[in-house]
């Protein structure tokens, strides 16, 4: 089977006989009088068809012993396509998706009448509804999954309606070999990047500039993106851990932290580097920066399948208040919460906080991050190193392998930054 078919058996299997599931891509969010954001589709639509274009609906039927698949579209539309580019044609929707029956969304609610209608019985006696609750997705441009199912129980009280959104978060923690490859170079591209960026950085650049830089030369590898926004934060500013300004110039002796990642195939890498702009590392910013380099290794060797992820993070907390007390970084009384904020790991995948049960123990062919950090305001230093991981053999993959972080390889790439791109 297909990669997409696999993924929607896998669903089936896992959903109630007599039952459907409807799986909406979503549509545009409006931003102002007049305007919307572009359009993302829901991942969940997207991890089992391929398809990106909105008001799409995804129709799974389970009777007893027979399934049935259908996509529904947006017929081709020669005014819109002069307004808003181009639409799929049910060929290519047909092509991509590797679904048959694909229709136009215009023929949507007649089947789904059919489907649920007690008096029609089209497709078996159908008892329960599998909807996507997930968060802000929107079927029309003011309303959400949600109201649908609010609708949809009014019209049809008789059925038993259930969030599909759990079934399928389990399915999409486990990644399929191909998933894997996805995101394996999805770092590659990134690692590119990263080495851009150390050739092209120096003192008293603004921030932004290196943001745009890691942007541009993605761009510049292929059409696929960035995973999110670019965070580059230089001195004090990289003890935000989500800092959004970049307006700052990078200071001679800063450290810039980078949390950065671009897109392969829709799947996301996620990785932090945290770099000295002179190329040289400071004794106070070597002594941080090991000690946040000893928990990234250390928690790496540490993963192992049967764990959760608040297992890691107990790990890594307690690992780097060792560190600091050692180093003289902080007292023993003092919380490690005051120079260590956030979580050591996050699942993964087509989103970079890939949909997950985070106390679900972890097994093969889970991909995570591992990302420790210490920020010390006082001494205007913020450093975080994040690798991507994956479960196999019960222990931790490292995907990100070739993405220099020890302090040595660091400096040896600033000394070398004329050769990097030849």
């Amino acid at each position: 089977m297909d990669e997409l078919e696999i993924r929607r058996y896998k669903l089936f299997e896992k959903m109630d006989e007599n039952s459907i599931a409807l799986i909406y891509a979503g549509t545009s969010k409006i931003k102002s009088e007049d305007e919307f954001y572009p359009f993302c589709a829901n991942t969940n639509f997207y991890y089992l068809t391929n398809i990106e274009q909105e008001n799409s609906v995804l129709l799974l039927i389970k009777g007893i012993g027979e399934t049935k698949t259908y996509l529904f579209v947006d017929e081709y539309s020669e005014l819109k396509e002069k307004w808003t580019g181009k639409r799929l044609t049910f060929e290519q929707a047909k092509s991509i998706s590797k679904i048959d029956n694909c229709m136009s969304t215009n023929n949507f609610e007649t089947i789904l009448d059919m489907c649920l209608n007690p008096s029609v019985k089209q497709y078996g006696d159908i008892k329960n509804v599998y909807i996507d609750l997930t968060e802000e997705i929107k079927v029309y441009p003011r309303n959400s999954t949600k109201e649908v199912k609010l609708g949809l129980e009014r019209t049809y009280p008789h059925l038993n309606f259930k969030d599909i959104k759990p079934i399928l978060c389990e399915l999409r923690m486990v990644k399929s070999d191909y998933e894997i490859e996805c995101i394996k170079k999805a770092i590659e591209l990134t690692n590119r990047g990263l080495y851009d960026l150390v050739a092209y950085m120096k003192a008293d650049q603004y921030e932004y500039q290196l943001a745009d830089r890691f942007e541009m030369y993605g761009r510049s590898l292929s059409r696929d993106g960035l995973a999110f926004q670019t965070i580059a934060a230089s001195g004090e500013n990289a003890t935000i851990l989500h800092y959004p300004t970049q307006d700052e110039r990078v200071k001679q002796g800063d450290l810039v932290l980078f949390d950065l990642g671009y897109r392969y195939k829709n799947y996301c890498a996620d990785i932090s580097r945290t770099y000295p702009v002179d190329g040289v590392f400071t004794p106070i910013q070597k002594k941080i920066y090991q000690a946040v380099l000893n928990c990234n290794k250390a928690v790496i060797e540490y993963i192992h399948e049967g764990l959760t992820l608040k297992d890691l993070q107990n790990f890594a907390s307690e690992f780097l208040k060792n560190e600091c007390v050692r180093l003289g970084l902080m007292n023993a009384d003092e919380d490690i919460r005051k120079y260590y904020y956030h979580s050591v790991s996050h699942h993964l995948g087509i989103d970079t906080h890939d949909t997950s049960i985070r106390e679900k123990p972890l097994q093969t062919n889970n991909v995570i991050t591992v990302e420790p950090g210490l920020y010390f305001k006082q001494y205007g230093i913020g450093v975080r190193i994040e690798d991507d991981v994956v479960i196999r053999g019960g222990k931790a993959e490292v995907l990100s392998l070739n993405v220099k972080k020890e302090i040595d390889e660091i400096e040896k790439m600033f000394k070398s930054k004329g050769k990097m791109n030849e």
